[in-house]
């Protein structure tokens, strides 16, 4: 999917995280690097369909239910957008 973790869970540490959208965004440039400009484009628009009333993005992304997360907004996230 286009949601990705930004470590493995098993770190020793109480509770759980969402998916980072930071990734999930530089994920999306890796493809377009890659020459795979139309799985790019379209994993692109389903991201930033993720984005809140005001075109915001928080720093992690629920996968289960879709809900933002954690900081909102968080810089990284839009700088990972741009």
């Amino acid at each position: 999917g286009d949601l990705i973790y930004r470590y493995r869970m098993e770190d020793g540490l109480e509770g759980d995280e969402g998916t980072f959208t930071a990734c999930a965004f530089w994920r999306v440039g890796c493809l377009a690097l890659d020459g795979r400009t139309g799985e790019a484009k379209a994993a692109f628009e389903r991201l930033i369909s993720r984005c809140n009333d005001v075109g915001l993005l928080a720093e992690e992304i629920d996968p289960a239910s879709g809900a933002q997360r954690g900081n909102t907004p968080q810089g990284f996230s839009h700088m990972a957008l741009i």
